[in-house]
């Protein structure tokens, strides 16, 4: 589709039901909408007023499984920015603060294993030299370049 990785249509789906295709800016703003719908709901993110229930809630599959598809729709949002407007931030001079923000979601997402390898595919050129370099500095390696 238009506006995303090349190879890639990431379609939108509100619940249970078909998917549908969606521009890459709609898609991107229905995902911003919907990460702040889920970590705004307390029965999802509860309040750490109260500890327990945040940790039990916390340690559960169902939160797990919400935070990997966050993680995936987050991903998902870098690829279209990466594929669409990378040439107007590179012109903007914010290419670097992109490439620093995404350089530590994916350190983040590589410690956790918060992204399967089938979602990888379509940025795999700038996710290999991350990982390359996270997993360099893991072992106390240094690696060439930043």
């Amino acid at each position: 589709g238009e506006g995303f990785p090349s190879g890639v249509e990431y379609r939108w789906s509100d619940g249970p039901g078909e998917a549908v295709s969606v521009s890459a800016p709609v898609y991107i703003e229905k995902v911003l909408a919907w990460i702040a719908e889920q970590i705004n709901d307390e029965n999802k993110f509860p309040d750490d007023d109260d500890e327990a229930e945040a940790l039990r809630v916390f340690q559960t599959p169902q939160f797990a499984a919400l935070c990997g598809q966050i993680f995936r729709r987050l991903f998902r949002v870098y690829g279209i920015i990466y594929s669409s407007f990378f040439g107007t931030l590179e012109a903007l001079d914010m290419a670097p603060h992109l490439n620093t923000g995404f350089k530590h979601f994916m350190f983040f997402c590589t410690e956790f294993g918060l992204l399967p390898e089938r979602e990888i595919e379509p940025l795999e050129v700038l996710v290999k030299p991350i990982r390359k370099k996270y997993y360099a500095a893991k072992q106390g390696v240094a690696v060439a370049g930043r």
